[in-house]
């Protein structure tokens, strides 16, 4: 079977028109360019030495004040470039201080009506309990002699012979009962 690879291998290329690289073609053209990107390179880092502080004793003055200007040039780009990042997170970080702030104010604001609204139905259910327990009677009588309510809808349309200073009112307020109300 190992003998016989190369052959398939031969035959399936003839079937489908291809062929296989030869490895002795184009290696003279490879070793060129690969001699002249290795002279590029020497020519670069040759370029480069002096601005990372070598061989600065063959550089004459003007040269010298030359690589000094484009070094502090460049410095000053990444002393731009650093002060703007660093002017963009302390806007992010001001943006996310607001939000925050915001956000507890929201959540001290519902925490302090949720526990204005407990002490408020506790200090109504405190101080008129006979009330109360009046129209818990009230309802119960009627519910005894009528058929028990089983929805919010049943109990707000029930009769006048409760207690007229307990209204239960859905979402909108009672019109018919209102004076000053105007109808359009």
């Amino acid at each position: 079977m190992l003998n016989r690879m190369p052959q398939l291998i031969d035959r399936y290329l003839k079937t489908s028109g291809m062929r296989l690289p030869d490895p002795n073609d184009g290696r003279e053209e490879l070793y060129q360019e690969m001699e002249v990107l290795k002279r590029e390179t020497c020519k670069l880092e040759l370029r480069l030495r002096p601005y990372h502080g070598h061989d600065l004793t063959s550089l004459p003055p003007h040269e010298l004040d030359g690589l000094e200007q484009q070094l502090e040039h460049s410095v000053l780009k990444v002393r731009e470039r650093k002060n703007e990042l660093m002017q963009q997170q302390l806007e992010n970080l001001s943006r996310k201080r607001r939000m925050l702030e915001e956000d507890n104010n929201n959540m001290y604001r519902l925490l302090h009506e949720h526990r204005n609204a407990v002490e408020f139905q506790q200090a109504g259910i405190e101080t008129k309990p006979g009330e109360y327990q009046q129209f818990l009677e009230q309802l119960q009588y009627y519910n005894d002699h009528q058929q028990q309510p089983n929805s919010v809808l049943q109990l707000a349309t029930l009769p006048s012979e409760i207690d007229p200073n307990y209204h239960l009112q859905l979402a909108q307020p009672n019109l018919q009962n209102d004076p000053t109300a105007k109808i359009d």
